[in-house]
């Protein structure tokens, strides 16, 4: 009988996170969490900061959780593995968020038969407002991948899909925010050069993206429905659109999601993932 429901391996940016919004959220009591990092003094930082539970090591971790949250880069996942794969078991699901490492690569360390969730998120978990994409192999059972979606929908959104597209994921919304951060960047830019001040400018172009976003996701409609809501005949904002028309803006966005994605595609087949 696992003692705790979810245990995190790795308390960084992402690990810490998730450990803030589950608190934050109600989504679990603190009392059915343990944490671990190889790193001792953010381990009892975080263990204090959010009164939790630590474990002396992985494997006390592992031994009493039943969800297991593998939080640490990509280079180091296969050292975790090495060091606990054997010790879990049938009753447990690991959860691995560290990017690029397949399915496949993860049960390689495992016994057959254990629940496998990949994930796929981004940066903006840290203010509650992610795009998840999660995969699954054929072990996870219904009441567990609710679990796993309750504890990323406490970060943002949560899409199911296989995992052939998770490569898409990373060049859509894993890279985006970076894309999204230079539109802003350039329309401030745009503000400033027409008179506004550097702060306000700033501060209007994010919050123009994010009530463009907000009214996308909470109408439904098509973006195209929506940008055509705003541009009248004859008017500022088609007068604009031709010129972002004319600088291939749409084509250049395409061509970027298609770049990150094949670059996610061949980092993963040199790690034979």
């Amino acid at each position: 009988m696992n003692e705790k429901d979810l245990g995190i391996i790795g308390v960084g940016k992402i690990g810490s996170t998730l450990l803030k919004r589950l608190l934050l959220t109600n989504s679990i009591d603190k009392d059915r969490i343990t944490i671990y990092d190889s790193d001792p003094i953010k381990l009892t930082q975080i263990s204090k900061k959010y009164d939790v539970e630590s474990a002396k090591d992985n494997s006390e971790l592992v031994k009493s959780s039943k969800f297991i949250l593998i939080a640490v880069i990509p280079q180091v996942i296969d050292d975790v593995l090495k060091e606990v794969g054997f010790l879990i078991n049938e009753s447990q699901t690991i959860i691995s968020i560290a990017a690029g490492v397949s399915i496949r690569h993860i049960n390689d360390y495992l016994e057959e038969g254990i629940g496998i969730v990949r994930i796929m998120t981004n940066i903006p978990a840290l203010v509650g407002a992610a795009a998840t994409g999660l995969s699954i192999n054929q072990y996870v059972d219904p009441q567990n991948l609710d679990y796993v979606k309750k504890i990323f929908n406490a970060v943002g959104i949560v899409v199911e899909l296989e995992e052939k597209h998770l490569d898409a994921v990373t060049g859509l919304s894993g890279s985006g925010p970076a894309y999204i951060f230079i539109i802003i960047e350039a329309l401030a830019d745009g503000g400033v050069k027409m008179g506004l001040p550097r702060d306000i400018a700033q501060k209007m172009a994010a919050q123009t993206v994010l009530g463009a976003a907000k009214l996308l996701l909470e109408t439904s409609k098509h973006p195209g429905e929506l940008k055509d809501m705003v541009s009248t005949p004859g008017g500022t904002t088609i007068t604009a659109i031709h010129e972002l028309e004319s600088a291939k803006l749409r084509a250049t966005l395409i061509s970027a999601v298609e770049a990150a994605t094949l670059k996610s595609k061949s980092l993963n087949s040199l790690k034979e993932y």
